[in-house]
């Protein structure tokens, strides 16, 4: 395995290689050590630091920087990780557009398993492309900010970042509903 670490205006973030691909992101730390660190907790193995994806350190400036960025990994993430479901569901994650989010009822729906909510919640809490697969964007039924691998914290700053008020004290979106 290996890790590019990137320096953005939020910290410094990681993506983790392996031989067919981008295998995961990590979210933003303050030190690089905390890239590598949290790379290795997910992997069990400490990857080893190189260039192989500075290709995206463009896009991940602009993005910290508050900048609306769409990313494009087709191609580029490890085809093997995750079950068929869970591909399924983070495929759906991509598709949701900067500044939106989506409830885990909505995005069930679209995955074509309403009845499944649950599960697309632990598919989405187990996205390992953070910030690129964009699961920060998923929401409670009524706005709540719910689970984040990278904590509450984060996933407020990302969402107050594409342009959202954020009620820090009641955890929820103040002015919009998921689907907008």
């Amino acid at each position: 395995m290996e890790i590019t670490v990137i320096e953005t205006p939020r910290g410094y973030i990681g993506l983790v290689g392996g031989p067919k691909g981008l295998r995961a992101v990590t979210h933003f730390c303050p030190l690089p050590d905390g890239c590598l660190a949290e790379a290795e907790s997910e992997l069990g193995v400490r990857p080893v630091e190189s260039g192989r994806f500075r290709a995206w350190e463009d896009r991940l400036r602009r993005y910290a920087a508050g900048e609306p960025v769409e990313f494009d990994p087709d191609g580029s993430l490890d085809p093997e990780v995750g079950t068929e479901f869970e591909r399924a569901v983070w495929a759906r994650l991509r598709e949701i557009p900067w500044g939106r989010v989506v409830s885990y009822a909505q995005l069930a729906a679209a995955v074509g398993r309403p009845e499944a909510v649950r599960a697309v919640g632990r598919a989405v809490g187990k996205n390992p492309w953070a910030v690129i697969v964009p699961c920060h964007r998923v929401v409670g039924a009524d706005g709540r900010l719910v689970g984040y691998g990278g904590g509450i914290d984060l996933k407020a700053a990302l969402l107050e970042l594409e342009g959202h008020q954020v009620d820090r004290q009641r955890l929820r979106l103040r002015c919009c509903r998921p689907g907008r």
